[in-house]
């Protein structure tokens, strides 16, 4: 990953495959909280992104649509190149995301402040 990838409280896997939020962010590393809510400092080579899947975005209350990605707010649906994200409200988002970070960037975009749940 690189530190231009990243923002605060973005969730990535460190290399014990644990996921951690992340706290700091520097040139070549970054501080992730553990699993047990200690702070440490990994190399940006070392974190790999949380990949995004339709069980998470479930989880998350969005709902899925097989072919149509309007109506409803956070909705998402299936496309044969990948996954696209329709978040719809007062501001609209359509991308291809294929991390939980990227979804969080997508949210905070739309001015939409919501915790992800893994």
């Amino acid at each position: 990953m690189k530190a231009n990838e990243l923002m605060i409280d973005d969730y990535v896997y460190n290399h014990r495959n644990w996921e951690c939020p992340v706290v700091e962010i520097h040139k070549n590393s970054a501080i992730v909280i553990a699993k047990h809510y200690e702070e440490e400092e990994f190399l940006l080579s070392d974190l790999r992104p949380i990949p995004l899947t339709p069980e998470i975005l479930e989880k998350n209350g969005f709902v899925v649509e097989s072919n149509d990605c309007h109506g409803e707010s956070l909705q998402y649906c299936k496309l044969v190149d990948g996954l696209w994200i329709d978040i719809s409200g007062e501001n609209f988002f359509e991308g291809k995301l294929e991390y939980v970070h990227q979804l969080k960037h997508a949210l905070r975009l739309c001015k939409i402040e919501k915790e992800i749940v893994l």
